[in-house]
């Protein structure tokens, strides 16, 4: 397919570039200079396109601190190694608030040289604030759901023995006056457990049937929210909850939602069988080419004849919480589909009554 004879592929690419709602630029890789630059770029950068060149240095400074190496990355793979490249960075506005910016560029060769890069940039910071809310919502029903599910799954437990021993009691002396109402109890109790269990079960088992929506996610951000979280909720039993990281900050391509459902599955674990007063520890550290992020309680620790079963569906390693939580088996093999979907592993270290350490390593950013 070839351009209309009756206009010049440059006219039809120009009248594009003017008239996109994006902004788009041209760089020369062998002068470092913009050859141009639409209206629309002018607008988000502030600077007209003769200013552009001569204060760019300057204006890179508008960059988040924290996504210049990410953007000088794609920029070296662009000049070296790849043909496109696609980057979400932060820009300080003259307001000093900030933008997301998603940046799409490509290479544009010169018989086999890399001579051009072109490319678009569009503000996505109300997607990325949406974005936001909406993980942040998910994050806090899950912790939730969890602890609603570990407050009353306890009490109902206790109440279900309890009707189960009086029925038993009421019937051999055939007091059936009394043995039916604790018949009645029993049962109600059980049906309730079995509604949470359910309630639970539908969302832990929706959450791997659909492919993995990754984004540039800051980490550390994340889990203290979800901390935040549990330590709001778990006032009663006056569990420490703690966040330990060298770093100030670990950026992760991940599902956001997806990935803290698998801390919220592991957190929730460290809280049934830790006791009160007891410590959950969420540690994170940045290595070479990937992250280690680690679960750790000092709770009642994992036989270990039922460690080898514990990431099987149905797995004969599920057993009742200290409380008297039971569980249906499901969510740690849950919890590796996940992980096995963001290239990583999963594995744990545990000890009966010395604690309980389960470790996650996934990719690091690109």
């Amino acid at each position: 397919m070839s351009f209309s004879s009756h206009i010049s592929a440059h006219e039809i690419l120009w009248q594009i570039a003017e008239r996109t709602l994006d902004a788009f630029f041209i760089y020369n890789l062998q002068t470092g200079r913009f050859e141009y630059v639409n209206s629309v770029f002018e607008e988000i950068s502030g600077l007209n396109g003769e200013q552009i060149n001569e204060s760019w240095t300057e204006w890179q400074s508008h960059i988040h601190a924290e996504d210049r190496a990410l953007l000088q990355r794609a920029y070296e793979r662009l000049r070296t190694t790849v043909f496109r490249q696609s980057a979400e960075v932060r820009i300080r506005t003259d307001a000093q608030s900030e933008k997301w910016i998603q940046l799409t560029a490509f290479v544009i060769l010169k018989g086999q040289q890399r001579t051009l890069i072109a490319g678009f940039a569009s503000d996505i910071t109300l997607q990325k604030e949406n974005e936001a809310y909406a993980n942040k919502f998910s994050t806090h029903k899950n912790a939730i759901l969890e602890m609603m599910a570990h407050d009353l799954g306890g009490p109902l437990g206790a109440i279900n023995g309890l009707a189960a021993q009086l029925e038993e009691v009421a019937t051999e002396k055939a007091l059936r006056d009394i043995a039916e109402p604790a018949g009645l109890i029993r049962k109600t109790a059980q049906r309730s457990i079995q509604l949470i269990h359910q309630l639970l079960e539908q969302e832990y088992l929706e959450s791997p049937e659909t492919a993995l929506k990754t984004q540039r996610t800051e980490l550390l951000e994340q889990i203290e929210y979800l901390l935040d979280g549990y330590r709001r909720m778990d006032v009663k039993a006056h569990k420490h909850f703690e966040l330990k990281c060298d770093s100030d900050s670990v950026f992760v391509s991940i599902d956001q939602n997806k990935f803290l459902q698998v801390l919220n599955n592991l957190v929730s674990n460290a809280v049934k069988f830790t006791a009160e007063n007891g410590h959950i520890t969420i540690g994170v550290v940045q290595q070479t080419n990937t992250v280690l992020v680690s679960v750790e309680d000092n709770g009642i620790g994992i036989p270990p004849d039922l460690q080898p079963f514990l990431f099987d569906r149905f797995t004969k390693a599920r057993r009742p919480g200290l409380l008297g939580e039971s569980t249906v088996g499901l969510g740690l093999s849950i919890v590796k589909r996940i992980i096995d979907m963001h290239r990583g592993r999963i594995w744990v270290d545990s000890r009966e009554n010395a604690g309980t350490r389960f470790y996650i390593e996934i990719p690091g950013e690109d």
